[in-house]
This record gives structure tokens, sequence and C-alpha cells, in this order.
């Protein structure tokens, strides 16, 4: 089924809370350790509730209105490492490599048609490096970067 991509609004911070958790809960941890990840998560309630008020996160569904197949929380950022305008996506989980993969070139075409000059990554998001529509590259250990302009 083909994955439908949407802004994240804050009426769907259970679902995608409780996808975030069906995800940690799929690693094989003990119960305590889940809970003591989950208070550290970039996806905690928190988090979301920040996250998705802002309009820069994204879902992929399966379908209209179908289950979520992952999600992105992100936030732009003004005048970082010398270029005016960033998305940095703190996040992005999905079931599978094309749902992840999705995610990162719409996450990327929102930059674009922002006019952002860069998108970064958290590793965490496991970004390959080389999207649909742009190659990724390492900038450091922990950041991702993709170029959203010429320059």
């Amino acid at each position: 089924m083909e994955l439908v991509h949407q802004v994240a609004s804050p009426a769907e911070l259970e679902e995608i809370l409780e996808f975030a958790r069906s995800r940690l809960n799929g690693a094989g941890i003990d119960p305590m350790e889940r809970q003591f990840a989950e208070w550290g998560a970039p996806w905690r309630r928190e988090a979301l509730e920040h996250y998705l008020k802002l309009g820069w996160s994204f879902t992929a569904r399966r379908g209209a209105g179908g289950e979520i197949a992952g999600f992105f929380i992100g936030q732009p950022f003004l005048f970082m490492r010398g270029q005016t305008q960033t998305l940095w996506i703190e996040h992005l989980d999905a079931v599978d490599e094309a749902a992840r993969e999705g995610l990162a070139d719409v996450a990327v075409r929102l930059a674009r048609e922002k006019h952002l000059q860069r998108v970064l990554f958290s590793a965490a998001a496991a970004v390959p490096d080389v999207l649909a529509v742009a190659p990724a590259s390492r900038i450091e250990e922990a950041i991702m970067e993709v170029r959203t302009t010429k320059g």
C-alpha cells in the first residue's frame, strides 16, 4: 500500500507516542529499561508537544487515514553554521527502509520549498547516504547533512 505523508498535528500526539513506544518494545529490552529509555528519548511526550505544534513534523501512513508507518520531528534554525536557514530533524523513525527514505525525502523537499539551505538529520535517524532527491554526507559523528541549495 502506498505511503501518504502529511504534516503531523498535536491531535496525533498519542498515536505517534504509541507508535514510538511499540518500536521501543520491539527492541527486546525489559520493561524497566524501556521506561528509562523513553524518559530520554527524542520522541518523549514533552518533545512531541513542542515539535508537533510548530508544523515542521510529518507522519507517513499506510494509505489515507491508515496506520502510522513512520514519523519525523523537526524545526527550522536560523543562522546555524553560517547558513541563514537550516531544517533540523531531531528524530526520524519508520517501520522499514522505504518509509524511512520517504520521510527523509519529504524533509528535503520541504526545506527546498521553504528556501532553506540545509537539512540536518540526527544520526539516529539512520538516513541513507543517497536519498532520491539529494546525497547526504556526515558532517559530524552524530549529524548527517543534505544541501538543499547549490551554494
